[in-house]
């Protein structure tokens, strides 16, 4: 096509910036907003070991914020500089952020949603067995397919690579219908595609339609409309104490009007007065904006406000644990025995309102590992995704409990294998599922006891989730594989049982004893009683307060009444 015949739009000369009072509000709004984002994403990563923060893997979540935030500021920088820009380069990168980058970060932000519900799965088996159960490899990724070995792959590295083959695909068909369409680039491309309309706004109004944006309202609709009410559906029976399952669902919901609102404000001329100063893909950025607010500034507040109640929990332990010391009267300090009832597992007295502040201390946390785990265990689990610290302090109880005054070497060995079936389970990063908070020194310590062992018994770091004690007790012996049973009780087994089945027989290190996990312990006591116990003990006062009022309403009702509602609330968090 000859230069003279090309359409007038592609001769249009740019404009000034337009700095009326919309391009003005825009602009600062813009900065403002971003620096506000920057400021909350930069308080989430200085708090990165949070527990809240922990367990929903930030890398993944802030990665699809700076995707989306990306397109959003081109948006907002539309209106005010938009114009400056020659109109197909403008056009073109238009297209090509919401034909790539925006599929992309909506891509990322629900794979970190729905490694919520991962997490929310796997944590259903701390509530499973006092015990602790773990399931069996599905099949082993060493010897057989491909597809195996990316499934054996842990969750967030086998997320990735999917949407890595998404993405490929949509930056393909992406390239590929924009070198195909000649409205952008009328010296190259397929016959028929070029502007056929003859003035300028109909030309510009032709350039953000077509069926070269298909595959984007298609990837829209996809993600708006079949995987965020999956999400929605999946998530609704969950009821977390960290804000997540509240997180993903107010997203899923905010999202859903994006895609039908594009689409309206796009070919409703009704649209066009209002498209003058909020373009159709603001419809999209506002829900962008929604994902931000709530994947970044509420659990900023969740973090300050878990702060302050660690804070209560800190000071009332150290407040009564002073008091006890202070005085030799055994009057002066709770007898957890003789103040608690267990009355089908759960303690009843123990939440009374007489006790105050001193729930929330050393001492009523023990008497519940001691006598009464399992309603914590089923919380810690199921509520607050921390199951494996409690976990690990019932585990590590009965081990230190199996002790014998002199040991003789056999008894030692089981003992070092028990140990190391516990360091697999909850301690090492290579083998653990979730693995426990531990500083870096305190993980060194216990990493040049066992970790060779470990290696020895385990093999490589293994995939998630997989068994490292198979059964066979040779050295890099080989995992054990699915054997497509059919029945649901052979895929879980106790690791008590494979403990006893299997047994370390090389070097143990002279630093072993009964000891060798005492810092790790006092370290995860000391956060499940700032973190998890806290959201426990308010959990039961509020349902016995919801109880007592329903009782003044009601006459007759006795306190085994009432225990057995408190109690029904526990089994309902099972």
């Amino acid at each position: 096509m000859a230069d003279q015949e090309l359409p007038a739009l592609y001769s249009l000369p740019i404009s000034p910036p337009n700095w009326d009072a919309v391009g003005k509000f825009y602009f600062s709004f813009c900065m403002v907003w971003t620096f506000l984002l920057f400021l909350g994403m930069g308080f989430l990563i200085a708090n990165r070991n949070n527990p809240i923060l922990k367990v929903r893997g930030l890398p993944l979540s802030l990665t699809a914020i700076l995707c989306l935030h990306a397109y959003w500021i081109l948006a907002q920088l539309t209106y005010p500089v938009g114009l400056t820009l020659p109109v197909i380069p403008a056009y073109d990168i238009q297209y090509f952020f919401m034909g790539i980058w925006f599929p992309m970060g909506i891509a990322l932000f629900h794979a970190s949603n729905t490694r919520f519900l991962y997490v929310a799965k796997l944590q259903k088996k701390y509530a499973r067995s006092p015990k602790g159960l773990r399931k069996k490899q599905g099949c082993n990724g060493a010897d057989t397919s491909w597809l195996c070995r990316i499934r054996n792959l842990d969750y967030p590295t086998r997320i990735l690579i999917y949407i890595g083959l998404a993405m490929i695909v949509q930056v393909l068909l992406t390239v590929g219908m924009w070198l195909a369409c000649k409205k952008y680039h009328p010296s190259f491309g397929v016959a028929g595609t070029e502007l056929h309309t003859a003035t300028i706004p109909e030309q510009m109004v032709e350039l953000s339609r077509g069926w070269e944006w298909w595959p984007t309202a298609f990837w829209q609709v996809i993600w708006t409309w079949i995987v965020a009410p999956t999400l929605i559906w999946r998530a609704w029976g969950i009821r977390d104490t960290l804000g997540w399952r509240f997180q993903t669902i107010a997203c899923c919901v905010s999202n859903l009007h994006a895609t039908p609102m594009w689409l309206i404000s796009m070919y409703l001329p009704a649209f066009e007065p209002i498209n003058t100063y909020f373009s159709s893909s603001e419809w999209i950025h506002l829900s962008v904006m929604f994902f931000e607010i709530f994947t970044v500034f509420v659990p900023c507040w969740l973090v300050v406000r878990q702060r302050n109640l660690r804070k209560k929990a800190a000071d009332s332990n150290a407040k009564w644990e002073t008091a006890s010391k202070a005085t030799t009267r055994t009057s002066s300090s709770v007898d957890w025995k003789s103040a608690s009832v267990l009355e089908k597992g759960l303690t009843i007295e123990y939440i009374d309102k007489e006790l105050g502040d001193r729930l929330f201390t050393m001492n009523a946390l023990d008497h519940v590992l001691n006598f009464n785990p399992g309603p914590l265990q089923e919380f810690s689990a199921l509520r607050d995704f921390s199951g494996e610290n409690v976990a690990f302090l019932t585990r590590l109880a009965k081990w230190k409990n199996s002790w014998p005054q002199a040991p003789d070497e056999d008894y030692m060995r089981d003992l070092f294998t028990q140990a190391l079936v516990i360091y697999t389970d909850f301690i090492s990063p290579r083998d653990a599922e979730f693995p426990i908070n531990l500083s870096s020194q305190d993980l060194k310590h216990l990493e040049a006891i066992f970790e060779r062992p470990a290696r020895i018994i385990c093999g490589e770091a293994r995939v998630d989730p997989a068994t490292p004690f198979s059964g066979d007790s040779s050295p890099g012996g080989t995992r054990r594989g699915s054997d497509n049973s059919s029945d649901p009780s052979d895929d879980w087994f106790e690791l008590g049982d494979i403990a006893g089945r299997v047994q370390y027989a090389g070097e143990i290190s002279d630093a072993f004893d009964v000891s060798v996990f005492d810092r790790a312990q006092a370290h995860i006591k000391y956060l499940v009683l700032t973190n998890t116990w806290p959201k426990f003990v308010r959990e039961i006062q509020s349902q016995r307060r919801s109880g007592e009022t329903e009782r003044s309403d009601e006459t007759g009702m006795s306190n085994s009444t009432l225990a057995s509602r408190v109690s029904d609330f526990v089994r309902s968090l099972l």
